[in-house]
């Protein structure tokens, strides 16, 4: 404790030797008045009128901060603590700002905050360290979660207090689970009304199961309770599970729209010749595109399930949707073949109706709904 106080002091020095022409900034809105008087004083001709508004605006300041902080001490919200000491550093905060500006202290007397802030600090950390034991000392994995969290906040009040940090790795141990992410089933799905589309090799479910494992991350994850494997690490390691992820495709649905037929007319000016001086004669010439433009469609269910196995119940279940669009074009024409340009003939000589295969839509509908389904499965696990 006599370390923070020698630092805070230790900053109010600082502010002091700053000297004039430092604007001081307000921690909360109500006080931005009075640090317009403040920043007026710290000119090198402060004003009269600063002066006499920053004897009202502080004493308002004053019992403004203190009514809230009695208010939120005498209350049972959960977030009490954080509530005063909010309230506590605003008045702090006032403190160091007035004693960087000389004479202020002659206008009104400051109060340091310092002894009242470390105080509730140590308060706040005791209060918390015990709600966490008394869910530690329960069985189940939401009572150990809950004892961690109150353990995370007792250190965040006062670092290091008592044994928390031990505490904390305990309630954290206490609450891992250990989950198999399941293969990701498809039922062999092939797109019969689009095209002709068959099986292709380009989308391959395991990459995404171990991508998934990875980046949820694996057996050293250490941002959630958890330690994650695929069913094959699973088989080869071993390992008593306690929780399971199943991943399905529920519904692929594919629409193809009826064809938009349209013409557009084309020219260019072509060379056909020379003259008896050899300049070139140009002539335009015409043809006529008929476009046929086909516009496609495939929507992605995926269904997701997340099983307590020795509860034999449900953790979450979900859905999660995209949709893959695209059109492709194709054209004849008639007319004079010189005037069409070469993006004309690109879609005079496109017969390849269907460009991308079932893998290229079932990877795009994948990259799409992964991150979401990432999301959902590690907000799971607290």
């Amino acid at each position: 404790m006599k370390g923070k106080i020698l630092l805070t002091i230790m900053a109010a020095v600082i502010l002091v030797s700053c000297g004039s022409g430092k604007k001081f900034q307000a921690t909360t809105s109500e006080d931005k008045a009075l640090f317009s008087a403040i920043n007026a004083l710290n000119k090198k001709r402060p004003s009269a009128k600063a002066e006499a508004d920053l004897k009202i605006l502080y004493n308002n300041s004053v019992a403004r901060h203190e009514e809230a902080v009695e208010a939120y001490r005498n209350s049972s919200d959960e977030g009490r603590y954080d509530k005063i000491l909010n309230e506590l550093n605003a008045l702090q905060h006032t403190y160091n700002s007035l004693q960087a500006v000389p004479g202020t202290f002659g206008l009104v007397k400051p109060k340091n905050y310092i002894k009242e802030i470390e105080s509730t600090r140590q308060e706040a950390a005791e209060v918390h360290y015990a709600k966490g034991n008394e869910f530690f000392l329960l069985e189940g994995r939401q009572n150990a979660l809950q004892a961690n969290a109150y353990f995370k906040k007792t250190n965040d009040y006062v670092s290091g207090y008592k044994d928390v940090e031990d505490l904390m790795k305990q309630s954290y141990e206490k609450s891992i689970v250990y989950v198999v992410i399941n293969p990701i089933e498809d039922d062999n799905i092939y797109f019969s009304g689009v095209g002709n589309w068959g099986s292709d090799f380009r989308y391959r479910p395991e990459d995404y199961q171990d991508q998934l494992v990875r980046d949820l991350g694996g057996q050293s994850a250490n941002y959630v309770p958890a330690k994650f494997y695929t069913d094959r690490e699973v088989r080869r390691n071993d390992v008593d599970v306690d929780w399971e992820v199943d991943i399905r495709w529920r519904n692929i649905d594919p629409l193809r729209t009826t064809p938009n037929q349209y013409t557009r007319q084309v020219s260019r000016s072509v060379e056909v010749g020379r003259d008896s001086a050899k300049k070139a004669i140009y002539q335009t010439v015409y043809a006529t595109l008929y476009i046929t433009q086909r516009s496609y469609s495939v929507r992605g269910d995926l269904e997701y399930r997340i099983t307590d196995i020795g509860q034999k119940t449900t953790v979450d279940q979900g859905l999660v949707s995209d949709d893959v669009n695209w059109s492709e074009s194709t054209a004849t024409y008639s007319g004079d073949s010189r005037a069409l340009s070469q993006e004309d003939w690109y879609l005079v000589n496109n017969r390849n109706y269907n460009n991308l295969t079932r893998g290229d839509v079932m990877n795009t509908l994948m990259r799409r709904l992964y991150p979401d389904l990432r999301r959902r499965i590690q907000q799971s696990i607290y």
